[in-house]
């Protein structure tokens, strides 16, 4: 009895320091969902987010803390216990989920995995992994892959993957709002480049960038499709509030830039186009384009006649 108990206790210290010993989060439970024992990680997690024995210890019910979480207003809560339940009824040999985990001032993710344990009463385990690093890596690469690397503002990809979600939603029920298409073309921008620089265009690009998020709301999509065009994106807006945004938008990109030193103004040509959900996208962008020229060339056209006729 003496070496059966000296092994007994050798193996109980074994699974304790092997349980504390696993970098994540990890609690065992029993078949009824009841936690019969955490690691130091788990413990120390609880402590950080002001979480207590008492509520996510030893002893207390997981499907419990699911439905305390779902209470308090987490979505994904009703979906882990159901996960729980597939693993505990032996319905499933895993159940994973990731989730967002935030402190106030870092943004973290945590990979939940829950798997059976083939014994008669310790059913499941129940770890959580901190993927923050890998999901701060995708949201780079996806951010990279839609984002214009100079400005920040969307690229052509995400530019036309908000026109065609936009004209694919239902109608507005304010009467003839619809999407508004903005395109814009700056004037005066070339003689910046061959003047003061590339890296001087290039602030002048970054400044243009500021004003138009200045000018616009926080649903709105504002983007550079390349070299000196940018395009916006303005669902649910009426015929009137478009025209108002022209407007500020002429205004705001005619304020001069401060360039080496030199006062210079770079305007735009701003073309615009209220679309009705459902059109094709690419004829919509399509009309905006044609609007925008048409205006750079009564401009043109303007300034041309202003210098034939002046006096010599």
């Amino acid at each position: 009895m003496g070496d059966e108990h000296r092994e007994l206790t050798t193996a109980g210290t074994v699974a304790v320091g092997l349980l504390d010993a696993l970098p994540d989060a990890t609690a065992v439970l029993d078949h009824d969902g009841v936690i019969v024992a955490v690691n130091r990680a788990w413990r120390m997690f609880a402590l950080d987010n002001g979480g207590t024995p008492e509520h996510t210890g030893v002893g207390v019910n997981y499907l419990d803390v699911c439905a305390r979480s779902a209470a308090a207003g987490c979505s994904d809560a009703h979906e882990v216990a159901a996960g729980l339940r597939a693993v505990l009824a032996g319905e499933t040999v895993e159940s994973d989920f990731e989730y967002p985990c935030p402190s106030p001032v870092v943004g973290r993710w945590f990979a939940m995995r829950m798997t059976p344990m083939p014994t008669p009463t310790l059913c499941a385990v129940i770890s959580h992994s901190n993927i923050t690093r890998r999901k701060s890596a995708e949201e780079d690469l996806e951010r990279r892959a839609s984002q214009d690397s100079l400005t920040g503002l969307g690229n052509r990809a995400l530019f036309v993957q908000e026109l065609e979600r936009a004209m694919g939603e239902p109608r507005t029920r304010t009467p003839g709002a619809g999407v508004g298409l903005l395109f814009l073309d700056l004037d005066g921008f070339k003689p910046v480049n061959d003047t003061f620089g590339h890296a001087a265009g290039d602030e002048v690009l970054q400044t243009v960038a500021d004003r138009l998020r200045r000018v616009t709301r926080p649903q709105d999509t504002v983007a550079r499709l390349g070299g000196d065009e940018f395009v916006l994106v303005v669902p649910g807006i009426s015929p009137g509030d478009l025209a108002g945004l022209v407007e500020r938008t002429v205004q705001t990109l005619n304020e001069p830039h401060r360039v080496h030193g030199t006062t210079v103004t770079v305007g735009a040509s701003v073309g615009s186009y209220l679309a009705t959900p459902g059109e094709d996208p690419a004829e919509c962008l399509e009309r905006a384009d044609q609007s925008m020229y048409a205006i750079k060339r009564r401009r043109e056209d303007f300034n041309r006649k202003g210098r034939d006729t002046a006096p010599s």
